[in-house]
């Protein structure tokens, strides 16, 4: 029998979920980002989100202090997967700094925004779906989410959330 696969609709205490190498290949690599500083404030070198741009080259900065200390003046755009619990939070904040990010959040968050039921201001755009993670204690785990950014990828594969 299938494991049923959970969604992030209610807020956990147990929030560590790490993106898989497959889910950044599959999204990040749509994004023309040569040029650009980037910072992953949720994530450490181990983040398979900032493996992967440091090896395409590109100048990435991770900082796991805690993403409300970030002096985001420094970067051009913000690539994470934050902690599901923080995710509307982060994000209001991140549009009040007019910072441009591309970041996993859960299918709820997605759904409310394609369905006008949360509003943040701003175009997002939906990307490719993340499915499984991998959790601290090396197993994983299948769970509904997927990537939304504030900006348009270089294939115009994303789509408009609303």
């Amino acid at each position: 029998m299938p494991k049923q696969i959970k969604t992030c609709k209610r807020k956990i205490q147990d929030d560590e979920f790490y993106t898989q190498m497959k889910d950044c290949i599959r999204e990040l690599h749509k994004y023309d980002l040569r040029g650009k500083k980037i910072i992953c404030p949720c994530d450490t070198k181990d983040s398979k989100i900032y493996q992967y741009l440091k090896y395409c080259y590109y100048d990435v900065d991770c900082d796991l202090t805690d993403w409300r200390t970030v002096d985001y003046s420094k970067y051009d755009i913000v690539i994470t997967n934050p902690p599901f619990k923080d995710t509307r939070e982060f994000i209001r904040f991140l549009v009040k700094s007019n910072k441009d990010f591309i970041m996993i959040v859960s299918d709820v968050v997605r759904y409310s925004v394609k369905n006008g039921k949360l509003d943040f201001g701003i175009p997002l755009y939906k990307g490719w779906d993340a499915q499984h993670f991998d959790r601290p204690d090396g197993t994983e785990i299948p769970v509904h989410c997927g990537w939304i950014s504030t900006i348009q990828d270089t294939y115009g594969e994303n789509k408009l959330l609303k």
